[in-house]
């Protein structure tokens, strides 16, 4: 793969131009100055920074800008220890070396955004680069003057001499720091001497996505560009049989070659609209193969009969849960619940523009593990990895999704198959019915209460599809009785309420549909089991939901600062009044592999509007450690919310007869900006540095909602999404 960085943003008016001038390789959108290489001569101080002569700093960016806020918040990191003129700096994204991976879990360390990790694992990578900069521009200034390093500081892409006022600026140092050894472990700023660390920065992509000028995969034009559609085999698993009528659709004006994969036909067209008018006339005829006879109904009755097992797989057993609760069965609380099969329906569909010549390959789209990409397209155009060449741009969404290149293979085998550049876009349909879907559980939990009404023993089960064991089999863990896959216990087995005695157990049911990581993985099941059950066994003892959790909470400072701190901003002390209901949920966030910890409390208030009740405002208080930009924080609290909600009042995936049942947002709706609540973000800082701040928000929602529609109706859901019924209110 390329090793050199990449330029990276223009506009859709210079598109054409510019991508002539550089032999159709599209610069990525994310900076408003087109980067020239070889205009200006530029010098490289870290793998991450790089100064021209006519003072230009270039930070690089070896995550995708998925709307998550890396374009902003990565570089203002290298910025910071650098002290660049940050309105001035220009951004590229830049890869293929070992700085810009990342290690997930046991997997060697790859490139590409994914487990809430980027801010996680970069940050003292970052600080490193920008600091060590900084010394070589200093050094540089010192050697110039002949005056210690000691005279000079940095500030705002100068160096200054602090005795004769002089100043250098970079711009004019690099050449000369460019050759300096680089410092391994530089000293770093004080966190007091912070001016972009910490503060509330303006993302530096919303005048380009305000204005029209961002560059998305969607957008990618290329000279002698063909465009591409696809139809795939409707059921899982399903292939390719016959297409009856291909001579007679080639005909089609623009039509221009029909491929036929194993289990799918791509039509490619000069124009867009005239492979997809080609798609919708060939007579396809597929086979469901051995898939065709699953449906919802059979995906829930092996989970339920899992439930119903007499022993599972242990994640957890603390104590004597097992026993106590078979000594007390008159004593025994037992709920049950159940989340389905979701798509990640981002707003971009899948797309990607492949070239393929004789002794390199290049890609552009919607591609969010370019490791992945790049291992993908040199394998089906029989090339070496440094071959292959990725244009990473902004996405329009992603979820997890873009991660699994199958979109960009398919472009691949397209373009290599026409021998001109071609762009593959998957219908809404398609992106929909052929997603890897997250996956669904149940879940049954039973506990016994001690004489103040909190648990003594609990004992809970989940049993559902196992994500690790269709995408990750090396990430099961390993036990006697067997292996489990702890992200379908997330949210349960790593627990911080004092819980004495705790028994949690697994059982896979395996299904054939294809399945991925979604924002928040199986937390967004486990959490909604664990809380909703915490909010029954509070009910049951009558006591308040909020003191509830703060003594079980009691051993766990850093989670009952969290939870303290949405109370009080919700008004939890002070009577709801008649047409509001309240519930509140509790979520500490094990990243994968420990590699951080994140704490986040939510108050949802219902508000009874005619006779039924809406979601009218959420109180969210986090802890992410230290929050390097409080907008971007932001932003990601009021977007996992809304993302957040969809999941839990609309988002379903059924499947009969071997394929998914929805295929667009008529009958996979999201939710409209009318349905938005008020969300109120609160900040609880530390002094631990940044943690994972991404997906945490997204489980205790649902939860607290169901918790909420417990004090308003009467009634608890227990079965995700909750349906319009639940919200009626009583007369």
């Amino acid at each position: 793969m390329s090793h050199h960085p990449s330029p990276v943003l223009l506009g859709r008016r210079r598109f054409l131009e510019v991508a002539a001038a550089f032999g159709a390789v599209l610069a990525v959108p994310l900076d408003a100055a087109i980067a020239r290489r070889g205009e200006v001569a530029e010098s490289e101080l870290t793998d991450w920074i790089f100064i021209d002569q006519a003072g230009t700093v270039t930070l690089g960016l070896c995550q995708p800008e998925v709307g998550q806020g890396s374009y902003t918040v990565l570089p203002s990191i290298l910025a910071e220890e650098l002290d660049a003129d940050w309105p001035a700096v220009a951004v590229r994204w830049v890869m293929g070396r070992d700085a810009y991976k990342i290690q997930f879990r046991n997997e060697k360390p790859s490139q590409k955004e994914g487990a809430s990790t980027s801010t996680t694992k970069l940050y003292a990578r970052l600080r490193t680069a920008g600091a060590a900069a900084r010394i070589m521009l200093v050094s540089a200034a010192a050697t110039r003057w002949g005056v210690p390093p000691g005279q000079c500081e940095t500030r705002d892409g100068w160096v200054h001499n602090r005795v004769t006022g002089e100043k250098l600026a970079y711009g004019t140092l690099a050449p000369d720091a460019a050759k300096l050894p680089v410092p391994s472990d530089p000293p770093l700023k004080d966190r007091s001497a912070f001016r972009l660390i910490g503060k509330s920065l303006p993302r530096r992509d919303t005048a380009a996505k305000t204005n029209g000028s961002a560059i998305f995969g969607l957008d990618v034009t290329l000279p002698d560009m063909l465009n591409a559609a696809i139809r795939i085999a409707p059921a899982i698993g399903g292939w390719l049989v016959a297409v009856r009528n291909e001579a007679e659709v080639l005909k089609q004006p623009g039509v221009r070659h029909i491929l036929k994969l194993d289990d799918a036909v791509i039509a490619v067209a000069d124009r867009y609209w005239q492979a997809q008018r080609a798609i919708d006339l060939l007579d396809v005829v597929f086979s469901a193969g051995e898939n065709g006879h699953l449906s919802t109904a059979l995906i829930d009755n092996l989970a339920e009969a899992g439930l119903e097992a007499e022993i599972g797989v242990p994640a957890l057993s603390q104590g004597d849960a097992l026993k106590i609760i078979g000594q007390h069965p008159d004593r025994v609380i037992e709920s049950r619940f159940s989340v389905p099969h979701l798509a990640h329906a981002a707003m971009e569909p899948m797309n990607a523009t492949v070239h393929v010549q004789k002794d390199r390959v290049d890609v552009w789209g919607s591609i969010q593990s370019t490791d992945a990409t790049v291992t993908a397209v040199a394998k089906i155009c029989g090339m070496h990895e440094d071959q292959v060449h990725l244009h990473v741009g902004f996405l329009g969404g992603s979820f997890g999704g873009k991660i699994v290149p199958a979109f960009v293979a398919q472009a691949a085998r397209a373009a290599k198959a026409l021998g001109r550049p071609v762009k593959l876009i998957r219908t809404r349909e398609m992106d929909i019915q052929h997603d890897h879907f997250r996956p669904n559980n149940k879940g049954r939990l039973r506990a016994v209460l001690d004489a103040e009404g909190y648990p003594l023993a609990v004992h809970a089960r989940v049993c559902g599809q196992s994500l690790f064991a269709t995408t990750r089999p090396n990430w099961l863990t390993k036990t006697p009785l067997g292996d489990y896959d702890e992200s379908m216990v997330d949210g349960l087995y790593q627990q911080t309420y004092a819980i004495p005695n705790f028994h949690v157990d697994v059982i896979q049911t395996p299904l054939p549909i294809p399945v991925y990581f979604m924002r928040s993985v199986g937390s967004s099941a486990g959490v909604l089991f664990w809380e909703s059950f915490i909010t029954d066994l509070a009910h049951h003892a009558g006591i308040d939901q909020y003191a509830y959790r703060r003594h079980l909470l009691r051993n766990y400072p850093a989670g009952l600062r969290v939870l303290d701190a949405a109370a009080q901003a919700a008004g939890w002390d002070r009577p709801a009044g008649p047409d509001i209901a309240r519930g509140i949920a509790f979520n500490t966030y094990f990243g994968r592999g420990g590699s951080f910890v994140s704490e986040c409390a939510e108050v949802v208030e219902l508000k009874r509007v005619g006779d039924r009740w809406k979601v009218a405002r959420v109180v969210c208080a986090m802890d992410a450690g230290l929050v390097v930009n409080h907008n971007t924080f932001n932003a990601q609290i009021q977007g996992g919310i809304g993302f957040a909600l969809t999941s839990a009042l609309k988002s379903e995936i059924t499947f009969r007869d071997g394929a998914a049942e929805q295929s667009n947002f008529v009958d996979y709706p999201l939710l409209s900006i009318a349905e938005m609540p008020e969300i109120v973000p609160v900040i609880v800082e530390s002094d631990r540095p940044p943690q994972g701040a991404g997906e945490i928000m997204v489980a205790p929602l649902a939860p607290a909602i169901s918790q909420a529609l417990l004090h308003a109706t009467g009634r608890r859901p227990d079965r995700m999404p909750f349906r319009a019924e639940w919200f009626q209110a009583r007369a």
